[in-house]
């Protein structure tokens, strides 16, 4: 009787309710196998923070930890997983693999691991190469409550100053300074005080931004849900109508917005200052992650790792270690090896000998274009649709970076734990779009339109604990730069790429150190050290084939809300993972959470879920001890 029912049921529904019903029904059909099936353990399930050890600062007891070098005998056996890169998206991964009793393997290319958390030193100055502040690490926010959980509580942040960041615009006597201050009322009040005739503007310039919100919980759950639920959303409106994806924020460039509120280009500089956090030109990224960018460091403003960047790294590895996994460097994955369209494993080159570590889950954190155009087999890879997603996105610009190391202390240089963005003029985004299309040639005769300058060892507390560092201070400068300026020499060996290469990186690195010193004139007779890192740079010790350190562009084409779907942890390979700033977004924190939700799909349990409940209840504790 049931069945005749349900058969009269059926022929009476349209195609489109047929397709409906079938759709639902699948869904709850996978619903309830997620709720019903055996799991690995919560690994957010107890608060593993313990009290902090003291600082190890001997390079070499650090060296133990972060330069495990490679060798099969290092190898674990009965692997879980063989995650490739050690950049915070694959430790992130790896540590909640290992807190849910799982055995993973990370394999770093570069000689320590860290990824853009490492750091580098020389002549008694050392250098972080990725991290220059963090947001919302101030009080008990998510983001907190996850690093103090991967790190178990070890990882210690410090506050950057209130005005965390300066807008430089102009050099000279026509350099003018516009600071950004910490908590979005506070920085809305001083640019109504700098900008006292634009409030309007101003005003709806905020407004916008807290529209743009839970944008980052809705790329996750895009992520997450079947594709063709998310297709099905998509086509039908349904998404459109529960998301904000659609609204001016999203659907809009960040210089038209910003264009629309005002004309006056100081503020514009302003309001679109931090693009180069993750390297899209305003004209062509969308303005909601301007918005997130900014929402990001008004809550607690900047923070810095105690102890420098690789505290992170330092901190991770020995979690991975516990649930008998490694991390191992100088092992350059040449091929992650398929077998009946499978994952099988990897193909390790060690020198001159290659090895092959057996696994059926393997997590690339190699980027998209590493993982698609280089290991994985063409004859594989071109079947995917993510070789696709490949050609249709470009990378991110690339970065030149200047390291000085100071023979004075930030006293007498009269520098502070914040950061200076440097514009030559207030008509940002045509400055640096003429720069980056200039011909080589051209771009040595002409001064670098946007400069990041910062002072690290600022910012770091434990900095004067050592006792071969007093006395010094370490400065940075970051650039975007055009790939083709460098790509001639991209198959030479590093240090030996020739006069003709070292000319240019120097010429155009120089140029920075010069524009720097005009702004700060205290360092010019200080400087002791310097190291110009060019994109040849960040393609030898990061892996990036563009000399990018953002990957994929950030372009209004990437976020479209079916390319977020698309771009996802879980491969269309068996067998086959990805995290990293490639699956969700740029920088640190979207690579943070880009290996929780990496970690969720290979566990097969809600690891997002878990961590939000643990982190209720820590913020309901610590809402009690401060009341």
């Amino acid at each position: 009787t049931k069945l005749i029912l349900l058969d009269s049921l059926l022929q009476e529904m349209t195609p489109f309710e047929l397709c409906c019903y079938i759709g639902i029904s699948i869904l709850l059909g996978k619903v309830l196998h997620f709720l019903f099936k055996p799991r690995p353990p919560n690994p957010f399930n107890h608060d593993d923070r313990k009290p902090r050890k003291p600082y190890v600062q001997d390079q070499k007891q650090r060296d133990k930890v972060l330069k495990q070098g490679f060798s099969m005998e290092k190898v674990p056996d009965k692997l879980d997983a063989v995650i490739i890169g050690s950049g915070i998206g694959g430790l992130t991964h790896a540590v909640i693999m290992a807190k849910a009793g799982k055995k993973v393997l990370v394999l770093e290319q570069h000689d320590q691991a860290g990824g853009c958390c490492h750091t580098f030193t020389e002549k008694g100055f050392e250098f972080d190469v990725g991290i220059h502040y963090i947001g919302e690490m101030g009080s008990q926010t998510l983001n907190k409550t996850l690093c103090d959980q991967i790190t178990e509580g070890q990882l210690e942040w410090n506050q950057l100053e209130e005005e965390f960041d300066v807008v430089s615009i102009g050099y000279g006597e026509e350099n003018r300074k516009y600071p950004v201050t910490t908590g979005m009322e506070k920085w809305k009040q001083l640019l109504k005080k700098q900008f006292p005739e634009e409030e309007n503007g101003i005003d709806e310039y905020f407004r916008i931004m807290e529209t743009c919100e839970n944008t980052f919980i809705i790329h996750g759950i895009l992520k997450l849900l079947p594709l063709w639920t998310v297709k099905m959303a998509v086509s039908s409106g349904l998404l459109r109508l529960l998301t904000n994806l659609w609204t001016r924020a999203y659907t809009n460039k960040t210089l038209n917005v910003v264009q629309s509120l005002t004309s006056n280009r100081e503020l514009q500089t302003v309001m679109m200052y931090g693009w180069g956090d993750y390297g899209t030109l305003p004209s062509e990224s969308y303005f909601t992650m301007q918005a997130l960018l900014n929402q990001h460091f008004m809550i607690d403003g900047g923070h810095y790792p105690v102890g420098g960047a690789s505290e992170i790294a330092f901190n991770m590895i020995p979690i991975i270690e516990k649930a008998g996994g490694r991390v191992l460097v100088r092992a350059n994955v040449q091929e992650i090896i398929i077998n009946k369209d499978k994952v099988a494993g990897v193909r390790v080159l060690k020198g001159t000998e290659t090895y092959e570590i057996p696994c059926e889950m393997v997590v690339s954190s190699a980027g998209l274009y590493n993982t698609f155009q280089t290991l994985i087999p063409k004859q594989v890879a071109h079947k995917s649709y993510f070789s696709d997603i490949a050609s249709e996105l470009k990378p991110g610009v690339a970065t030149m970076i200047c390291f000085l190391g100071l023979d004075a202390t930030p006293e007498e240089l009269g520098v502070k734990a914040q950061n200076f963005w440097a514009f030559t003029g207030n008509d940002i985004d045509r400055e640096a779009k003429e720069y980056l299309n200039l011909d080589v040639e051209d771009a040595l005769d002409r001064d670098v339109p946007l400069l990041f300058i910062s002072f690290p060892s600022t910012k770091d507390p434990q900095w004067a604990n050592h006792p071969d560092r007093k006395g010094k201070t370490t400065a940075q400068i970051i650039t975007l730069s055009n790939w083709n300026w460098f790509k001639a020499w991209k198959d030479r060996p590093v240090k030996k790429r020739g006069d003709e290469y070292d000319e240019v990186k120097q010429t155009i690195g120089h140029k920075m150190i010069e524009q720097m010193c005009k702004l700060f004139p205290s360092i010019r007779d200080k400087i002791v050290y310097t190291e110009i890192a060019s994109p040849l740079t960040n393609q030898y010790y990061i892996g990036q084939p563009n000399g990018e350190i953002y990957g994929l562009d950030h372009t209004m084409e990437r976020f479209h809300p079916w390319m977020v779907a698309r771009l996802r942890p879980e491969t269309d390979i068996p067998g086959l993972y990805l995290t990293g700033q490639d699956t969700l977004e740029a920088g640190f924190t979207g690579a943070l959470f880009s290996g929780v939700i990496s970690a969720q799909v290979c566990l097969g349990r809600p690891v997002l879920y878990d961590l939000i409940r643990l982190h209720d209840r820590l913020e309901t504790v610590q809402n009690k001890k401060e009341k």
